[in-house]
């Protein structure tokens, strides 16, 4: 396998096959070449984004285009998975998984046919990226997991392995494994006031950072902040190498957040747009 490329922006796909409102295959198509016009190689997504929906669809745009992206997935939510022409029934399926308490599953067993899914669905032969979504600590504490996510780099059906959380025990339970390479956090500047210490961890230990929900609605309770200045801080506040996930289906807007991401504050005035967050 070649080496990851992780690109400063990233694509987050959590919209791309909502209910109701799913993007359309060419849609998703222009998107994609404009990432490739712009060097934006990370596409991230989940199994259960859309009930699964989001994946084919991927697979679908991805097709003869794989060696161009860097593609992350995510499992540990329940989802459906019926067969093709029920798939419209999924996401009410779901709905009935977590109506029942039926919310998350992190067993090895689970997981091992979660990737398989993934793979299948996006149809490629290996993940740059699989990560455990929103574990609790049990988990990423669990020997039994650990063990089964060095299994996965070893049968190369991912290059790394990591998670997304916004509880800051689980991430420090993470970084002291030496398992995990990839962690995903929220990366808006109301959440940089948690997470700044962990992304300075992640950067000594070697564990490439994505940042998410960089545009907090609760951000933009400060008289004056604009999506620019969220992103241009979230850039120079990040380590120099993380990714920023910026989920949108509009070529335009990916090309707007590629300049922003681009080309970040200086820390200072990163650190007094931080300052008018805490006040």
């Amino acid at each position: 396998m070649q080496a990851t490329n992780w690109s400063k922006l990233g694509l987050g796909t959590g919209t791309l096959a909502s209910f109701g409102r799913a993007a359309s295959f060419s849609e998703v198509d222009r998107l994609v070449s404009a990432m490739v016009d712009l060097g934006v190689t990370v596409i991230d997504t989940a199994d259960s984004y859309g009930s699964s929906d989001c994946e084919r669809l991927l697979g679908k745009v991805l097709r003869g285009k794989r060696q161009s992206f860097t593609v992350a997935t995510k499992a540990g939510y329940r989802l459906s998975n019926l067969p093709s022409p029920l798939h419209p029934l999924n996401q009410f399926v779901k709905k009935g998984f977590q109506h029942f308490g039926f919310h998350q599953c992190f067993t090895p067993a689970y997981l091992a046919k979660s990737i398989d899914n993934s793979l299948s669905r996006l149809g490629v032969e290996h993940l740059d990226a699989f990560l455990l979504h929103n574990p609790p600590l049990k988990v990423v504490e669990d020997d039994h997991v650990l063990q089964f996510c060095r299994s996965l780099i070893e049968s190369g059906k991912t290059v790394s392995t990591g998670l997304s959380s916004e509880n800051p025990e689980v991430i420090s339970a993470a970084i002291a494994s030496g398992v995990f390479k990839i962690i995903q956090t929220p990366a808006s500047l109301k959440a940089a006031v948690a997470m700044r210490q962990f992304w300075k961890e992640c950067e000594m230990n070697g564990i490439h950072v994505i940042g998410n929900h960089v545009f907090d609605p609760a951000c933009f309770t400060v008289q004056g902040m604009t999506h620019e200045t969220l992103m241009r801080s979230s850039s120079a506040l990040l380590p120099n190498r993380a990714t920023i996930l910026c989920g949108t289906r509009n070529t335009a807007h990916l090309r707007q957040a590629f300049e922003w991401a681009s080309t970040p504050l200086s820390e200072a005035d990163a650190e007094r747009e931080l300052q008018r967050i805490l006040q």
